[in-house]
């Protein structure tokens, strides 16, 4: 068979990517400063922030200082602190509604219900509110402003715009949510809608770790998923449930019902619910001992988890029934997709170095596995700072 090389779009897209890479990690650059960390040709890069300058995506910030040689000054560049976007996106018992300037910076925020506790129309009434509001008191001007970006649970069509099937047992059907937004606006502008665990994936759409990669992003705190990437991509899959694997089933015998409506689902066996049935089977002593520092607050997996690193016997042993089905799961998808890292999200991203190691042991109770290769990369950010870098990039890819 004939081999076919890259396509010139593919090559664009991909030294696009690399150049934005380094974009996010940089408030002022040059061409230089890029064509030294990439290798990309000067000619190039300056053609790339041509087209980013187009689209509003970065601007000049004036000349810097000379070159090593002595020689002209070269231009600067910043990401564009006057474009802002907005994410809708769940937190701590609420709903936020953020905006954000394209350099990363949080202007304002506005909250309100927490999703699992309104209706339908209430939500898309809400968040268009909250929308209009936050553009009309920071006077963000319409060719200023890119887009809002939604995030929700559930099986999500992003493509076209829609929820196939939400993860609030109360919204029923197939819900039009960009459209229904769309409506409510008083202006016209982009909308669009992912999963959660896609949104706080896509914070690593420019990360280096994952240039040249296949890395499986394990996200855990209201829900629990695994969402696979390539190259820091999401790739669009034909039903939807790319970052579903949290309802893979690990107990098909185990007698608790999953929201998905099947049994043994990996968000099931370690979810907070899980973990606190099983601190309720501990002798009423030990209880006392285990929860005296709980606050009634906290997701209880980050107390034990943290509990653990005191060496707390019965954290200990809680905490290795969570490694062992994290284990479990981890193994299935090497099988299944073999990736070259694990980035750890959420809760667990602050578990102990012991952890992780139970978790490796486990992966490595198959044979197949025992010589495996196993990297773990831990991304202890708050999920509202997820949310919030997903959802920008999600926007600023879109530029490209």
């Amino acid at each position: 068979m004939e081999r076919i090389g890259a396509l010139p779009q593919d090559i664009r897209n991909k030294n696009d990517a690399e150049i934005l890479r380094c974009l996010a990690g940089m408030k002022i650059f040059t061409v230089q400063d890029i064509a030294d960390i990439t290798g990309i040709s000067r000619l190039t890069i300056t053609r790339a922030i041509e087209r980013f300058m187009e689209s509003g995506l970065v601007i000049a910030r004036g000349k810097g200082t000379s070159t090593r040689l002595g020689g002209k000054k070269p231009l600067e560049y910043s990401l564009n602190p006057d474009r802002y976007m907005i994410s809708v996106a769940p937190s701590e018992g609420s709903t936020t509604c953020t905006l954000m300037s394209f350099d990363g910076n949080q202007i304002a925020a506005k909250k309100f219900g927490f999703l699992a506790e309104i209706e339908y129309p209430e939500y898309i009434e809400l968040s268009a509110e909250a929308v209009t509001d936050l553009i009309r008191e920071n006077h963000v001007s319409p060719d200023a402003f890119y887009g809002v970006i939604l995030c929700q649970g559930g099986v999500i069509n992003h493509r076209d715009g829609y929820i196939q099937v939400s993860s609030i047992p109360h919204w029923d059907g197939r819900l039009n949510v960009v459209e229904d937004i769309k409506k409510k606006l008083p202006f016209e502008t982009n909308v669009e809608i992912e999963n959660v665990s896609k949104v706080c994936s896509s914070m690593l759409r420019f990360d280096k770790d994952l240039q040249n990669a296949y890395a499986a992003v394990f996200y855990a705190d209201y829900g629990v998923s695994i969402t696979l990437m390539n190259d820091g991509r999401i790739p669009e899959t034909a039903n939807h449930v790319n970052g579903e694997l949290g309802h893979m089933c690990l107990d098909a015998d185990d007698p608790e019902e999953c929201v998905c409506g099947s049994r043994g689902c990996f968000e099931v066996m370690i979810s907070q619910k899980r973990i606190f049935r099983l601190v309720e089977e501990l002798e009423p002593e030990q209880k006392e001992d285990l929860l005296k520092d709980y606050d009634g607050k906290t997701d209880i997996r980050a107390y034990l988890l943290e509990k653990e690193k005191e060496g707390n016997p019965d954290a200990v042993r809680i905490c290795g029934y969570l490694a062992k089905y994290i284990g479990i799961a981890f193994r299935n998808v090497i099988f299944a997709t073999d990736p070259d890292l694990f980035v750890i999200q959420g809760v667990f991203a602050h578990a102990s170095d012991s952890f992780f190691e139970k978790v490796k042991e486990e992966i490595r109770i198959s044979k197949y596995l025992k010589e495996t290769d196993i990297r773990f990369r831990r991304e202890p950010r708050s999920l509202a700072e997820m949310l919030r870098l997903g959802s920008l990039n999600i926007i600023i890819s879109n530029l490209l």
